[in-house]
């Protein structure tokens, strides 16, 4: 390894770290954390038991497709003896 690759990797790395640091560094014109306005808890608890409930029937709707792609590949399966997986 020649002199000049060292120094050219070593400035690659203090420029890495550099850039690092800067690129990390929290912007002072962002307000992080709650402002003081909350939600009413009635709302939230509404919106989370709808989400909850359209969840339950989202799975079990897909959980009934999953099935019935199963019975189809069995179907076609069992059609024809000489199917076989590559």
């Amino acid at each position: 390894m020649k002199l000049r690759t060292l120094f050219t990797l070593a400035l690659g790395v203090a420029v890495g770290y550099k850039l690092a640091r800067t690129v990390s560094r929290d912007d002072p014109s962002i307000v992080k954390g709650p402002r003081g306005e909350k939600a009413p808890a009635g709302l939230s608890l509404g919106i989370n038991g709808t989400t909850q409930r359209l969840a339950d029937q989202m799975t079990g709707k897909s959980l009934d497709v999953i099935r019935s792609a199963r019975q189809a590949i069995h179907a076609r399966l069992t059609q024809d003896p000489d199917a076989t997986w590559n």
